[in-house]
């Protein structure tokens, strides 16, 4: 099984913790502030949380209400992500949610006014590990404007040809001017794996979603690449996509 990545946004002025609305998504159930958790993607292993004036931030669940929410740490004070890449990583100690409750954000912000804020959760069923092949990495580009803090689907068009036959996608890297995240759609497959992405050439994440370290993505076969869907700060108008791939 591979991972899913979802999120919630909102521009809030609350100097206290307070709800923040689940962004529209195609692929899990939300309901206002609520991302309900799918039961095949029900454990938590990884959290990031940003925006310019952010003081802190929880992700509750009626689970970690009977023991403890859960506080992220460290932050990204920032509209973008910063690198050294802030984020909670529970890959190795991942926590068990129950399929069907509502998964919520809290945040709270320092600004003069409202300011905008995102986390982001990472929901995984069982984690699966690359086959072992060798790792080749393919650039992909995409030219899609891109409606800030929204899911936007971003078509991608390889630069060199894949060899036929079917792939896994075991990493990527992402870079736009305003990015976020990004995550992947692969035909097939109901969950949407993603990473934090980049809006520098120069930054970097130290590795965790490169290479398979962050385990399985998903398969493809060469005539149906992945497609994207970037989470922006910005009106975007270019994307540079970098898919680590092992031919099965």
């Amino acid at each position: 099984m591979a991972f899913s990545l979802v999120g919630w946004y909102e521009s809030i002025d609350s100097a206290t913790l307070a709800d923040i609305a689940a962004l529209l998504d195609q692929h899990v159930t939300t309901d206002g502030d609520d991302i309900l958790v799918p039961a095949w993607a029900s454990n938590l292993i990884g959290v990031y949380a940003g925006g310019v004036s952010i003081t802190g931030a929880q992700i509750s669940s009626p689970t970690l209400r009977k023991s403890l929410i859960l506080d992220v740490s460290p932050l990204n004070s920032n509209a973008e992500p910063l690198f050294p890449l802030p984020f909670v990583n529970r890959l190795d100690s991942p926590i068990a949610l129950t399929p069907g409750e509502g998964l919520r954000a809290r945040v709270s912000e320092g600004g003069a006014g409202a300011t905008a804020n995102v986390v982001l959760a990472f929901l995984q069923g069982e984690r699966e590990e690359p086959s072992g092949g060798e790792i080749m990495t393919v650039k992909a580009t995409s030219a899609t404007t891109v409606v800030a803090y929204e899911w936007a689907l971003c078509p991608l068009t390889l630069t060199q040809q894949l060899e036929a036959g079917r792939y896994e996608l075991v990493g990527a890297r992402v870079e736009s001017a305003g990015a976020i995240a990004a995550r992947f759609v692969l035909p097939g497959s109901e969950y949407r794996p993603g990473i934090i992405a980049c809006d520098a050439i120069g930054d970097t994440d130290g590795g965790i979603f490169r290479e398979g370290r962050f385990g399985k993505f998903g398969e493809f076969e060469h005539t149906f690449p992945p497609q994207m869907e970037l989470l922006s700060a910005s009106a975007d108008t270019a994307e540079v996509v970098y898919l680590d791939v092992i031919k099965i």
